[in-house]
């Protein structure tokens, strides 16, 4: 009976350290590869720049330097300390395996969260289809700026251009980064442009804003004040 309840308890301990969904790269292959048996086991396609070959300006990547990032699955499984580039103008995630190859990421992705560790900043990014709303946001990942009650989001909206120089017998290329606010209010899907349609949206809490808007003189159209205003809707109460 007292090996029989010993090897009970060593299954059960074997069956909770699987069950962690926690996976820290550096900490099981070391630093320097950015990634590990967990996604390469996924059967990720190699990142092929002839796209972007004739490109002259900007960059389809949130960052074009490499960047160490936590992923979030579908499934809520967290990979941690990932070398990667987050492809905005195709929606893609991609990271460099143990052979110091650049990969696209073939399963699901529900979040990125990069870490800036120069400016001592995380940004975090939700991708189009977990975005908890009515609507259909378009596809793309959007960086989440405030969270609670409601969400203001950030899309860094990229545009690929081509242009013919004069004489020349071959395209060059550009890629325009647009920037656009969401806020995600009672399952809406809103765009705005200015502080009044903002506020528009917040009309449970009219006084308070306006007042909030008035002492802070927040005029300006920016994203310093959209963000100053959602955080203080959500400290209200009856927001949290």
């Amino acid at each position: 009976m007292a090996r029989l309840l010993a090897g009970c308890c060593l299954l059960l301990i074997g069956l909770i350290a699987n069950s962690q969904t926690t996976i820290d790269v550096d900490k099981d292959r070391g630093l320097g590869g950015g990634n590990t048996k967990y996604l390469n086991s996924v059967a990720g396609t190699p990142f092929l720049n002839t796209k972007f070959s004739r490109l002259v300006e900007g960059t389809p990547f949130f960052n074009e330097q490499m960047m160490r990032a936590t992923l979030i699955s579908n499934e809520g499984n967290e990979y941690k300390n990932v070398l990667i580039r987050l492809n905005l103008m195709e929606s893609q995630v991609n990271y460099i395996d143990d052979r110091k190859t650049e990969m696209i990421v073939a399963v699901p992705v529900k979040e990125v969260i990069l870490h800036d560790s120069l400016n001592n900043k995380d940004h975090r990014f939700v991708f189009s289809n977990y975005i908890e709303t009515i609507d259909k946001p378009e596809k793309d990942f959007y960086e989440l700026l405030q969270t609670g009650k409601v969400k203001l989001y950030k899309q860094h909206k990229k545009r690929l251009m081509e242009n013919k120089p004069y004489g020349s017998a071959t395209y060059e290329q550009y890629i325009k980064t647009d920037i656009r606010y969401f806020v995600l209010v009672s399952g809406k899907w809103i765009k705005i442009r200015k502080i009044k349609e903002l506020t528009d949206q917040l009309t449970d809490k009219e006084n308070e804003i306006q007042k909030f808007v008035d002492e802070k003189k927040l005029t300006k159209d920016s994203e310093t004040n959209f963000e100053a205003i959602v955080a203080y809707y959500n400290t209200l109460p009856g927001q949290q």
